[in-house]
């Protein structure tokens, strides 16, 4: 039953069962948003409290009757699943501070929101909830079933931008009037689907581990989407913005059941990957090596994942993530990086050391890097020598070259860039975070995915434009990485000049002009070795060509860096290939897009960073690591 504000609630005992917030508007998206919360959350003996804000007493009075008449909508089906279900009609001006006031009286576990439903998914309410609750509180905004944001590691949608004049609450008593043309504009959700095959997100991003990261960085990893766009490049879509022209373009797959209402994933597939695992650790024995997981030694922390370093008797340094599932899609995302992790093993990738199970915790063990990962060495205050960051290109393309080429199955990362290179104190380097790892075909030539993952800076054209996946996306990550070496700036930058945001953009010209000395780190030390430069910045040019079906695969590319392959025969193929077209080679409205939706997160000074989906997993397993960043 509803109840105004004033009434006292009923108690709830917190420690006996989970409680979800649900904030909504009387209407039918607030019907989507209880009904996803009540699939996808809640779980039997759970307590689902729904609300709904009015500006004024009177609103609230007249609202009450019809939230108890809504919520009875959903009485058997509760009754069938033991879900105690009440509804609450509070007065306030601020629907965020009511919410969040509620969340921390009832010390919820998760609280899901709407969003408007305009040409830009505006998630204002969702980060600052997230932002002002524990981070033991799951944060989540859906649209149209779909998860677009989640305050863990991954998941804030590129299409984020708080305007002053708008709330993005999507169910305040207060609603915006959608102009005439801007309804007939289909939106497009960029978005996380929480189903996806195999493991989409894996703990990041669940990536590793999942970190709410409070200071934003450019680079962040996009979200997962149920509809990518279709190739519409006409001349009249330089007339509209790329951010509207991304929000209008239909859907790849309109028919495509929706993912989450999938058959949950079997306790038995579970069992058995976790019986493959060689190394089991006790739960005392990690107690003991993070000092009883405290607070010190947490190095990540999001809505269902915590990371905490640690030291096991012998003195080996570890990262410890804790998965604590919120969500039924959690423990299959977690057994499918587990799976496709436990069966690598590579000089040059992060090993998963070891798996506990304790209670509902599932937790995993990984080595804690020394030195950090690449992007922390590149961007602090060690100068890596030039012969050190021949090294770490080398062995970063072994490891690709291992996972495309000599495992089993192949693997194809999606998530290559410099914060997932971990880096020993001898410099070399472990590729980590396999949160959105695929396994990939030997058959075809590609495949299409219906969602998008990774990090803006570093994906691939034919990915970002229309979700054609192959071991070819790893190449133009990794190309981008080699320019990160060269020049030790970021993949996206919001204090360059205009046009020179993408570390792409601004490297380009001045290698086609002859200028590739130009890219060197002023401050890069030791003895340099021109021939080996040259290489890395051929091996970029080829790795970053547009068109996937004229990129070199990883081997190729790391013949090229070992000298194995003449390097006049890789200059006349840059000639050669200038000259060719196909249907994947894009106009340059795909670099304006892919920048302008990068830099969203950038001047969003109220989101909470997605900087590697971002969830520092590049800091999860590092020794030097802040919580930032991981993610996505």
């Amino acid at each position: 039953m509803a109840v105004e504000k004033e009434r006292r609630v009923d108690n709830v005992n917190v420690k006996q069962r989970n409680i979800a917030l649900v904030g909504i508007r009387i209407d039918d998206s607030g019907k989507e948003i209880l009904k996803w919360a009540l699939e996808e959350v809640a779980e039997e003996g759970d307590c689902v409290v729904v609300v709904h804000v009015c500006s004024t007493s009177y609103r609230a009075l007249r609202s009450k009757s019809s939230l108890d008449r809504y919520l009875e909508l959903y009485s058997e089906f509760c009754s069938s699943k033991k879900i105690e279900l009440k509804g609450e009609v509070l007065k306030g001006n601020s629907v965020q501070g009511v919410l969040v006031k509620e969340a921390k009286r009832y010390n919820a576990m998760t609280i899901v929101v709407g969003v408007k439903n305009q040409r830009k998914l505006s998630l204002t309410l969702a980060k600052g909830c997230a932002k002002e609750l524990p981070s033991t509180t799951d944060v989540l905004a859906i649209h149209r079933g779909n998860i677009v944001f989640r305050r863990s590691n991954h998941y804030q949608p590129p299409l984020a931008q708080k305007t002053s004049s708008e709330h993005s609450d999507g169910f305040s008593d207060k609603e915006s009037e959608l102009k005439p043309e801007e309804s007939s504009v289909k939106s497009r959700e960029l978005a996380e689907t929480t189903g996806q095959e195999k493991r989409k997100i894996s703990g990041r991003s669940l990536s590793l581990a999942s970190v709410e990261v409070m200071d934003q960085k450019p680079g962040w990893p996009l979200l997962r989407t149920t509809s990518l766009a279709t190739p519409m490049v006409h001349h009249q879509t330089r007339n509209i913005s790329v951010v509207n022209w991304v929000m209008s373009l239909p859907e790849r797959f309109p028919h495509h059941p929706n993912l989450s209402s999938q058959p949950s994933f079997c306790d038995k597939q579970l069992k058995d990957i976790l019986k493959e695992i060689n190394k089991w650790f006790s739960y005392d024995v990690l107690k003991i090596a993070t000092s009883d997981f405290s607070s010190e030694n947490m190095i990540g922390k999001g809505g269902c994942n915590e990371v905490y370093k640690g030291f096991l008797e012998d003195g080996k340094a570890i990262a410890v993530k804790i998965l604590k599932p919120s969500v039924k899609e959690a423990v299959k995302e977690f057994v499918h990086e587990v799976s496709i992790i436990s069966s690598l093993s590579h000089q040059n990738i992060s090993p998963l050391i070891g798996v506990c199970v304790h209670y509902n915790d599932l937790i995993s063990v990984y080595n804690l890097a020394s030195k950090g990962s690449l992007e922390e060495t590149l961007q602090g205050k060690h100068v890596l020598r030039w012969e050190e960051r021949f090294k770490i290109a080398i062995g970063l393309g072994e490891a690709l070259d291992y996972l495309h080429n000599q495992c089993s199955n192949p693997v194809i990362h999606r998530d290559v860039k410099s914060s997932n290179v971990l880096l020993s104190d001898e410099f070399e380097p472990q590729l980590s975070d396999f949160g959105l790892s695929i396994w990939g075909s030997k058959t075809c030539r590609y495949t299409i995915q219906r969602d998008v993952v990774g990090t803006f800076g570093y994906l691939a054209p034919e990915y970002f434009m229309y979700g054609k996946v192959s071991d070819k996306v790893d190449a133009y990550a990794f190309g981008v990485v080699l320019l990160e070496l060269i020049s030790g700036k970021t993949p996206i930058s919001s204090d360059s000049l205009r046009g020179q945001e993408s570390l792409v953009m601004w490297a380009k010209p001045m290698i086609e002009k002859g200028n590739a000395k130009e890219l060197l780190d002023p401050n890069v030390s030791g003895i340099f070795d021109e021939d080996q430069f040259h290489k890395m910045v051929l091996a970029a040019t080829h790795c970053l060509t547009r068109a996937a079906t004229h990129r070199p695969n990883i081997r190729e590319i790391l013949k090229l860096l070992k000298g194995e392959d003449e390097v006049e025969k890789w200059v006349k193929k840059v000639e050669e290939d200038e000259d060719c077209f196909d249907d994947e080679v894009y106009p340059n409205l795909n670099t304006e897009l892919h920048l302008s939706l990068a830099m969203l997160d950038v001047e969003d000074n109220d989101s909470v960073s997605v900087s590697s989906l971002e969830r520092s997993n590049n800091s999860l397993f590092s020794s030097s690591s802040s919580s930032q960043e991981l993610q996505p």
